[in-house]
C-alpha cells in the first residue's frame, strides 16, 4: 500500500511512481551505510555523489551524529571535491527499538511542495506518519512506499513520526525537502 495523503494534493511524481529527490537521497544514505559496512569504497563514493549533488545537509536543530563526513574520509578522491550546499534537502538519522517510534517537528511553508522520504539499510518494517498542528494525519506511508509528498495549505509545524514495526532495532535515514 502506498502513501496515503489526506487533505493535500499529491505531486505528479507520487502519482506516476517516479522517485523524488528526497527518495533518491534517502536511498543514497542507506546505500552509503551498506557500502561502509561492506568496505566498498566505489559504492560509497557513488552514494556520496548523489547526496552531494542534491545539496543534502543535516536538518536544522538535529543533534545526532552526521555520518557523511566520516563517509567522505573513507571514499576515494573524486575528480572534484565534494561540497555541500546551504540549499537542498535536509537529512537526519536515528535508531529505533522494536515496536518503538521516533518523532520530531518540522515547519513546512504554505503553498510550497513538502516531501519526506525514509530509508534504512536494514529489513525492519519502518513506517512514516505526518500529522498537522490540529493532530490530523496528512500522510501515512507504509513499509513499502516510505515517502510523503503534499502541498501545505497553511504554514505550520508538522509532527513527523517514524515507527519500527519489527522485532529488532532499526537504523534509519529521513530526508526532508
Amino acid at each position: 500500500m502506498g502513501a496515503l495523503l489526506v487533505g493535500a494534493m499529491p505531486s505528479v511524481a507520487a502519482a506516476t511512481g517516479e522517485t523524488g529527490l528526497d527518495e533518491r537521497v534517502a536511498a543514497a544514505l542507506a546505500t552509503a551505510q551498506k557500502a561502509e559496512q561492506a568496505a566498498d569504497p566505489a559504492a560509497l563514493a557513488a552514494a556520496l555523489r548523489i547526496i552531494e549533488r542534491a545539496g543534502a545537509h543535516p536538518m536544522d536543530g538535529w543533534n545526532g551524529t552526521d555520518p557523511v563526513p566520516g563517509w567522505r574520509a573513507l571514499a576515494p578522491p573524486a575528480g572534484s571535491p565534494l561540497r555541500g550546499s546551504p540549499l537542498g534537502p535536509g537529512y537526519r538519522s536515528g535508531r529505533i527499538g522494536a515496536g518503538q517510534s521516533d518523532s520530531f517537528q518540522q515547519v513546512f511553508l504554505s503553498g510550497r511542495k513538502a516531501s519526506i522520504a525514509l530509508s534504512s539499510a536494514g529489513t525492519e518494517p519502518l513506517s512514516l506518519r505526518v500529522v498537522d498542528a490540529s493532530h490530523k494525519p496528512v500522510c501515512v506511508a507504509d513499509a513499502l512506499r516510505r515517502a510523503c509528498r503534499w502541498v501545505p495549505i497553511f504554514t505550520q509545524r508538522y509532527l513527523i513520526e517514524v515507527r519500527n514495526g519489527g522485532q529488532s532495532q532499526a537504523n534509519y535515514f529521513l530526508v526532508v525537502d
